[in-house]
């Protein structure tokens, strides 16, 4: 029997193993499909016919590519056009593969650099600046492989720049609590200014940035991997000298694991970049998984606390951990909408996605009565006023998704308004990051 869903997904499924059209392309294609099938549909004809006529217009990879190219050149690389796409995807790929080995080395160097100063690598001075030690590099991969415009490659530039020197000019006092916020936030901040580096011209596109926090997603779970695979080599290199009685130690933890994590990093967004056809039809299949594993997690979690009279929300470590905590599970939350197509019907992820972010709602709303708990208590702190502040942010974050998740459940919304509202939001993280990293220094007086 045939089913218009069904062969639509597996239309577009194949324009992204063609490895020819991103994800933004993709969809608006998609777009143009559906407005063709309707068309027909209100004349008369049946959604197969319909269907089969809209997909022969559209024609193959190779024509939709170059037709396409004709009115939208900045969304498709300069490879995607005829048959000597093939040699030049090849070019491509090799320049590619040999800018991460460059800037693997590059960030490697740059990260030894502080310690030639004395600054020793477990100091507050190195965990502030780390970020600049491969963001940069990666933001410059992006730069090179997009062919990003001059004035967006000044505003990334100049932003990374600025915030080096600003960061360094601020002195820090004992007990530096506003310098390890920095050294927290300051990543975030950053990964969100590389990714205006991956977007280019799209950086304000909502399906630009619901992909970006696809390649996020994806980028975590690659990078994972391949950095548990570092680590193995990495014992197994100890133990393999140490039974010559060699010991590599101090070169393994001096240099190797410096210069492999750097590797790891570029690798990461190499592989995750250079095969999105494969990794976009995979992200679905994760999300699958580990949406309902989360929220059973989180069930038991809030169901032992109840059951043992427990609360692990009266330690402070215990508290900046489940701040981590809900941080990730937005993140899954996230991971799960980006790699969820905005036109298929409503299916029982959707309603586990949905319970997740409940029962997300719940634990961060006991974590924020503890944080106003600990300030009526012990006063206003840096730490404090950063966790009160993110925890509000998350809240507000959930309850819209969760709001917009029932109405879209009533038929009222497109699961598009929740990808509209989750882009937009976006923003107001950057802008909490900016103040945690460059305003509370300033309020706090760099202690």
């Amino acid at each position: 029997m045939f089913d218009l869903e069904r062969d639509i997904g597996s239309w577009c499924d194949h324009l992204r193993l063609s490895g020819k059209l991103d994800e933004v392309d993709v969809i608006e294609l998609e777009n143009h499909l559906r407005e063709q099938i309707d068309e027909l549909i209100e004349n008369g004809l049946s959604e197969d016919e319909a269907f089969l006529i809209s997909v022969k217009r559209l024609g193959n990879v190779n024509m939709i590519s170059e037709e396409y190219s004709k009115v939208n050149t900045n969304a498709l690389w300069k490879q995607l056009l005829v048959d000597p796409v093939v040699t030049g995807a090849k070019k491509q790929n090799r320049r590619d593969i040999f800018l991460v080995v460059l800037f693997s080395m590059v960030a490697g160097t740059v990260a030894k650099i502080p310690t030639l100063f004395g600054i020793e690598m477990g100091s507050y001075v190195y965990f502030k600046n780390i970020s600049f030690y491969i963001l940069p590099l990666i933001a410059l991969f992006f730069v090179i492989r997009h062919d990003l415009n001059k004035k967006l490659i000044w505003y990334v530039t100049g932003f990374f720049v600025l915030t080096g020197v600003i960061i360094n000019l601020y002195p820090s006092y004992s007990p530096n609590h506003t310098e390890i916020l920095t050294a927290i936030h300051l990543p975030m901040m950053l990964w969100l200014v590389t990714g205006v580096a991956y977007l280019g011209d799209k950086w304000r596109n909502n399906k630009g940035r619901m992909n970006f926090i696809r390649f996020t997603g994806e980028s975590v779970i690659y990078g994972s991997l391949i950095m548990l695979g570092l680590i193995v080599l990495m014992m197994f290199i100890m133990m393999i000298f140490e039974s010559i009685s060699i010991d590599v130690e101090s070169f393994v933890e001096n240099y190797f694991f410096i210069y492999g994590g750097c590797a790891a990093a570029m690798i990461t967004v190499y592989l995750v970049e250079t095969k999105k056809s494969v990794v976009e039809n995979f992200a679905p299949v994760l999300a699958k998984i580990f949406s309902p594993l989360f929220l059973i997690t989180m069930v038991i979690f809030l169901m032992v606390i109840v059951i043992t009279g427990n609360s692990p929300f009266v330690e402070r470590n215990f508290l900046i951990g489940f701040d981590l905590m809900l941080v990730l599970v937005l993140g899954m939350v996230l991971y799960t909408i980006s790699a969820r197509n905005m036109y298929d019907k409503i299916n029982i992820f959707d309603y586990l996605n949905a319970a997740l972010i409940f029962i997300a709602i719940i634990v961060d709303s006991v974590a924020l009565s503890a944080i106003l708990f600990r300030l009526s208590e012990y006063g206003i702190s840096p730490n404090k006023l950063a966790a009160l502040g993110e925890n509000i942010l998350l809240l507000v974050n959930l309850a819209a998704l969760l709001w917009l998740y029932v109405r879209y459940f009533m038929s009222k919304i497109e699961f598009e308004k929740i990808e509209v509202w989750q882009t937009h939001y976006l923003t107001v993280y950057a802008a909490w990051m900016a103040i945690v990293v460059f305003v509370f220094p300033i309020i706090f007086r760099f202690n």
